[in-house]
């Protein structure tokens, strides 16, 4: 039998360099716990492009933690990754704060994930120095674009390669991935949004940064005036930055709104680590009920500027807002929840490929490929 010293409670989360200033307080929470309860919760950190496959191989035989924190799309891996359904006494927790957080992590109305934190939307980061204000449009951006790339300057950056910080531009032609449970993508707004964003990148007003590191280097250095970012990222901005970065919204495509998604982040349980015969299932409840906890939930607040799901802590927290962050969190009412169904994992890699299809031959061959991708999708579907 195992004594309460030699339990341990594994942990996998994702980590994408300097920028993923979460991880300090996920790293915090775990040894906090394991010094008051006799039980190692040991976190694992992998990139997103590792823990993705690693939790889709679980149900061959993988290697599985007892618990991952992820983005709330992630909870969709219910069949590879073998999650146990969230049991009541802990989703009754995030049920009671009130803010209909618990439905970001449910798939077909199934709780099988806890939100932790909320946002993960998209805003522009703006560099004061460069933009006085946050250019509104892209018509804007045009006019502006021309006396900063004389000065070496590119306007815009984006990590084109990942749909989802294309989203709000498929959004400002009327996008959006799905409607009634049913994908909804391959259509004239995404043509149209594939040719906005390849015409901007021709005509040097958008250019296309990996996220994790060249595009957060190259605005930091002042080489990049705005930036298409996550409120993840935040924290790490503000620490390098200072009085140089500023917040806007999206900025409007003839005249339409860009409309961002927006999420959670909070746990799953794989390979069934919840379900009643699980040995640790009591410690790994304990360790959840701890995450929701006030005194957790303002660590993530106070220490690296995420935003909690616990509406006290929540109301606690602004008046220690700095004005960036008052208006970071005030975006998040302008975003719109991410889908959370099966089906979007199909959409997600249609998406994908047609985007690198974008920066190498163009809009119409872009289209072609999730066109082809979806297809392909579709039919390992249907055959399973």
């Amino acid at each position: 039998m195992t004594s309460d010293k030699d339990k341990e409670l594994i942990i996998w989360h994702e980590f994408d360099g300097p920028g993923d200033t979460s991880i300090q307080v996920l790293e915090e929470l775990c040894d906090q716990y394991s010094k008051e309860n006799d039980v190692k919760v040991t976190p694992e950190v992998m990139s997103i492009k590792e823990l993705v496959p690693r939790l889709k191989e679980i149900a061959n035989g993988g290697q599985a933690p007892h618990m991952a924190f992820v983005p709330a799309d992630m909870a969709v891996f219910v069949d590879t990754a073998l999650y146990s359904i969230v049991p009541e006494q802990l989703s009754s927790i995030v049920e009671g704060f009130g803010a209909g957080d618990l439905a970001s992590m449910q798939v077909e109305f199934v709780q099988y994930g806890l939100p932790v934190i909320k946002g993960n939307h998209m805003v522009l980061y703006y560099n004061r120095e460069i933009f006085e204000q946050p250019p509104a449009s892209w018509e804007e951006i045009e006019k502006l674009g021309e006396r900063l790339k004389h000065q070496g300057i590119v306007p815009v950056g984006a990590d084109l390669l990942d749909p989802y910080w294309f989203i709000p531009f498929f959004t400002a032609f009327g996008g959006w991935p799905i409607h009634e449970g049913t994908p909804s993508f391959l259509n004239h707004e995404m043509q149209q949004a594939l040719h906005f964003v390849s015409d901007q990148m021709e005509t040097g007003n958008l250019a296309n940064l990996n996220g994790s590191n060249e595009l957060l280097e190259q605005f930091i250095a002042g080489q990049v005036g705005a930036i298409y970012c996550g409120e993840w990222i935040f924290n790490y901005l503000d620490q390098q930055m200072g009085e140089r970065l500023g917040i806007g919204r999206l900025p409007s495509i003839y005249g339409k709104p860009s409309i961002s998604m927006a999420s959670s982040i909070g746990l799953v349980f794989p390979n069934h680590s919840l379900d009643l015969d699980s040995e640790l299932r009591e410690e790994i409840i304990s360790f959840a009920t701890f995450m929701l906890s006030e005194e957790s939930q303002r660590k993530w607040g106070t220490k690296v500027q995420r935003t909690p799901v616990h509406p006290v802590v929540q109301e606690q927290l602004l008046s220690t807002y700095s004005r960036n962050r008052g208006q970071l969190v005030g975006l998040l009412k302008d975003s719109r929840s991410m889908p959370i169904e099966r089906i979007m994992n199909a959409v997600w890699n249609a998406i994908a490929p047609g985007l690198d299809q974008l920066l190498k031959q163009g809009a119409v061959s872009a289209f072609n490929v999730m066109e082809q991708a979806y297809q392909q999708q579709s039919n390992r579907i249907q055959a399973n």
